[in-house]
């Protein structure tokens, strides 16, 4: 963060908006860094979703909601400039509010003018920009008769869309004629469930159902599972090559809905080539590949998906492996952060895994934490002579299990 104020102000801009990308991933819930983001944003809707990140952690920012209204073109002329947010203990100034394009009045209340401003309208689900005296396209209505013409930005207004994926129907089945379901603005990506306004959270299958807030996924509770997953299949049926933007997010979104971040993460990248303008995707993007990697290795799928849980709501991505042969074949592919290393597993146990850990140059750096159902001192010695780092024992608490990864992970 102090690197990052300190390119702002000399004028590398490049450089302070990666150092700010990071800063956020280590501390999402710092809102000086998202306002330090925001000012120094290169477009209003970009500078939109970091100020909306900042009132998510507290929405009594008044600095932060001025910003918001001028970017949105709503901030009254005649407003006071509100007070810039307190340092955050870091001894760091409060950015300065966004210039050029992001605001449209040039951040200094004056009124706007008709030159060079911009006006942020939404569109179909999406954000566009326009000069504010170019006047609004119209809609014109195919039937016969004298309807009036509706600006687009206000017949067509809506929050943006998952439009979930349907696979093609047979050709031996024939187009049902009667009883066809009822027609809804929208439908959830996963469970097909219908309504005629978006729904944050499905009320059907419960999942999560917009790429806004990572947080809010993963903290979510109740998912259908099977629901979610069987949904995914459908999905994953279609070809890389060939998947929509809608559908790369659906992916991304089931993996997040059931705390799968390495899995989402593909889908995520796809997204973002189709589709760079998306902000909140890039946001969760950001945020999930510069995380730290566990990778979780235990026979037990119940030990593993509770191992997931925890650490996915603390800001780790999780890698996962049923036995000590499949946990080695992922070490060739990727090398993690830290390994989470279950002793008692069938033809491979932890401690001949860990050897092979220690033993290759590419990985004998990588920490290993035990994970054993015993506290014996005789366990322990021998985890020590296989290379392991710590020791953790089942039932394991979080908060120490959390305590523990974050001596070798800081």
């Amino acid at each position: 963060m102090r690197e990052a104020v300190t390119a702002a102000k000399v004028g590398n801009k490049s450089a302070a908006r990666q150092l700010l990308r990071q800063a956020s991933v280590h501390n999402p819930n710092n809102e000086l860094v998202w306002l330090w983001r925001a000012s120094l944003s290169e477009s209003p809707k970009e500078a939109i979703f970091y100020l909306g990140e900042v009132l998510r952690i507290n929405p009594q920012n008044q600095k932060a909601s001025a910003w918001l209204e001028k970017c949105k073109g709503t901030s009254p002329a005649t407003a006071p400039a509100p007070e810039g947010p307190k340092p955050m203990g870091q001894g760091l100034s409060a950015p300065p509010e966004p210039k050029g394009s992001a605001v449209p009045n040039g951040g200094n209340g004056s009124a706007p003018t008709t030159q060079g401003i911009l006006r942020v309208t939404e569109n179909v689900g999406t954000t566009t920009m326009r000069p504010a005296e170019q006047p609004a396209p119209m809609v014109t209505a195919r039937v016969t008769g004298d309807v009036p013409a509706k600006p687009a930005d206000t017949a067509l207004r809506g929050r943006p869309t998952v439009i979930p994926f349907t696979p093609p129907a047979s050709k031996a089945s024939p187009a049902p004629a009667l009883h066809q379901q009822p027609a809804h603005k929208w439908r959830c990506p996963f469970c097909n469930y219908g309504a005629d306004v978006h729904a944050r959270r499905c009320p059907g299958c419960r999942a999560i159902t917009v790429l806004e807030d990572l947080k809010e996924i993963e903290k979510n509770e109740g998912v259908q599972e099977k629901v979610v997953r069987e949904s995914l299949g459908r999905y994953e049926a279609v070809p890389a090559d060939q998947r929509t933007f809608e559908q790369n997010v659906s992916l991304a979104l089931g993996h997040l809905n059931l705390r799968e971040a390495s899995a989402a993460l593909p889908h995520l990248k796809a997204a973002s080539t189709q589709k760079r303008s998306d902000w909140a995707l890039m946001g969760v993007l950001d945020q999930i590949q510069w995380r730290k990697v566990i990778l979780v290795v235990d026979d037990s799928l119940t030990i593993r998906k509770a191992l997931s849980s925890i650490l996915e709501k603390n800001d780790y991505r999780v890698v996962t492996a049923e036995d000590g042969s499949h946990a080695l074949k992922k070490l060739n592919e990727a090398v993690p952060d830290l390994v989470l290393l279950d002793i008692t597993m069938p033809w491979m146990d932890g401690y001949e895994v860990c050897r092979n850990i220690k033993q290759k140059a590419l990985t004998r750096k990588v920490p290993v934490v035990m994970l054993s159902g015993k506290d014996g001192l005789f366990d322990k010695v021998r985890g020590k002579l296989a290379g392991c780092n710590d020791y953790v024992t089942k039932p394991f608490d979080p908060d120490n299990l959390l305590k523990t990864l974050k001596k070798y992970l800081s």
